[in-house]
């Protein structure tokens, strides 16, 4: 496609490879990455943790030091600029230089020592959101597009219609809020509006801050933008749909409908490839499918199974936690250890079910294997040397790891719900066609009905090859998804162009759910 070059900002807590603690890195480092190497100029805003660690060859120079605005206060910020050797994203570092230093810690979101999420994360936020916008103006660059992720950087498209509504860094620029978790809100008491710059008579009920009698940051993020997005065309319709998806927040996503589009993730086909990914014992492709079976023993034998038995190898990488099916887990414990299946099961995550995936590994090792925590090789020889990969998500925004596990040739056990079931298919023995296998209700038994399907059809070799080699011939790269993006900012540039930005007037009215507007 025709590219018009644009200066894009992304405000993100997390990016890959600089810090991570989940899915949300990834596909903040991928898509600006992507970006970058079409010709547009990018930076991305990042909090200036303790545990990021730049890659060798970065460039890192400092910017400023800088005031920011905090209530009727100021609070330090020192701004750096890390730049990568070849082409790429810039990476704007907003450090806290107060007192309470609020990214001098272990942690990202969560205290190390106890688990728990920090007391003061949303002034954590709201500070690097507010302190990203000072540091975007040093650049010197007319912004045409900011994009902001989560409920983390949510006050970007707000503060760019009020605070910073005449600053000609920002004047054109449209506003784009990517939803990738709706589970996880921001929420906090009314005295964040102080240090927001708002003045308490904007909280009232069915503003654009007012969430039950709290702040919401992820509604403030709907309120404001001029386009949302989620991770998955599915996601986006079914967010609108009821609480059950969209987490209290559908009336105000149906309200915004017209503004709210789907935009599948991609993933990082250099780094999630079988043919050339450095942590498998042996390499292979759709032509060449040995290796497989070479990372399968391998994968047995770390896991103290016999590394000959035609038993199929189950693997799963997540987080242990409700919304990632561990309930289902937990109800059929004692019918998944009857199956002729072996569990390999690598993530942590609350106490209930480390100590569920702790005692059914203890129980039967020659079935279940645990490793808590994150092994980023580790999760690398579950892909390759699994047979199938269950994922009976509750609610799943998109998923990578359906689409790294098809890449790799092994055959996803899916929930139908979000991502999942806009990337997996059902598998049809008379046609040959599809590329897994799906169910459908939030039940345990539905999930071992399917497991059961899936165990079965292993056993016919030449269909299992079929199934394989589907998955296998999927193209899951980013250059979709971003040229997805590249066309949403088109039309929402557009349509800025010819409406004018939204004022926070505007935006009241619009959350007015007094008006005929349906919520």
């Amino acid at each position: 496609m025709t590219r018009t070059p644009l200066t894009i900002a992304h405000l993100a807590s997390e990016m890959a490879p600089l810090v991570k603690v989940g899915g949300l890195a990834d596909v903040v480092g991928a898509l600006a990455h992507e970006q970058a190497l079409a010709g547009h100029r990018v930076v991305v805003a990042l909090p200036h943790y303790k545990t990021l660690r730049a890659p060798a060859g970065w460039a890192l120079r400092d910017l400023a030091e800088r005031w920011v605005p905090w209530g009727v206060s100021r609070e330090p910020a020192r701004l750096r600029l890390l730049e990568p050797p070849a082409a790429g994203p810039r990476v704007l570092l907003v450090e806290h230089a107060g007192e309470r230093r609020f990214f001098a810690r272990d942690g990202v979101y969560d205290d190390p020592k106890s688990g728990e999420g920090y007391p003061d994360s949303a002034e954590r936020f709201l500070f690097f959101t507010r302190a990203a916008i000072e540091g975007l103006k040093l650049l010197g660059e007319r912004i045409d597009v900011v994009h902001a992720h989560d409920h983390q950087a949510a006050w970007a498209p707000c503060f760019m219609r009020t605070h910073e509504a005449y600053d000609l860094t920002f004047s054109g620029a449209a506003s784009v809020f990517t939803i990738h978790n709706l589970g996880y809100q921001g929420i906090v008491d009314n005295w964040v509006l102080g240090l927001a710059g708002f003045a308490l008579d904007q909280f009232y009920a069915g503003s654009p801050f007012e969430y039950w009698g709290r702040v919401n940051e992820m509604k403030v993020g709907l309120a404001f933008a001029d386009a949302i997005t989620t991770v998955s065309p599915q996601y986006a319709r079914e967010i609108q749909k009821s609480p059950e998806f969209g987490a209290g927040l559908e009336g105000v996503l149906r309200r915004r409908s017209a503004d709210v589009t789907g935009i599948l993730n991609g993933i990082d086909v250099d780094v999630w490839n079988p043919a050339t990914d450095p942590h498998l014992p042996a390499h292979y492709d759709r032509e060449h499918l040995g290796g497989k079976s070479a990372n399968r023993v391998a994968l047995a034998t770390a896991c103290g199974w016999p590394a000959s038995s035609p038993w199929p190898i189950v693997g799963m990488v997540s987080r242990l936690v409700e919304q990632k099916g561990f309930d289902l887990i937990e109800e059929a414990a004692d019918d998944l250890v009857e199956l002729e299946m072996r569990l390999v099961v690598l993530g942590s995550g609350p106490a209930r079910y480390v100590e569920l995936m702790r005692r059914l590994a203890k129980r039967h090792p020659e079935r279940v294997h645990y490793r808590e925590g994150y092994d980023e090789p580790f999760a690398h020889q579950i892909e390759a040397g699994s047979d199938l990969f269950l994922m009976p998500s509750r609610y799943e925004p998109c998923g990578l790891n359906q689409m790294y596990s098809m890449r790799y040739g092994t055959v996803p056990v899916v929930r139908a719900v979000g991502g999942l079931a806009d990337t997996v298919t059902e598998f049809d023995p008379l046609t040959g066609e599809g590329t897994g296998f799906r169910f459908e209700r939030f039940a345990a038994e539905d999930m071992l009905t399917a497991l059961r399907h899936a165990l079965a059809l292993h056993r016919q070799h030449e269909l299992w090859l079929k199934l394989q080699l589907n998955g296998m011939a999927r193209d899951f790269s980013w250059r979709a998804s971003a040229e997805g993006y590249e066309a949403l900012y088109a039309a929402t540039r557009v349509t800025l162009e010819r409406d004018g930005p939204p004022t926070l007037d505007s935006v009241r009215r619009l959350m007015d759910f007094r008006s005929k507007v349906g919520a």
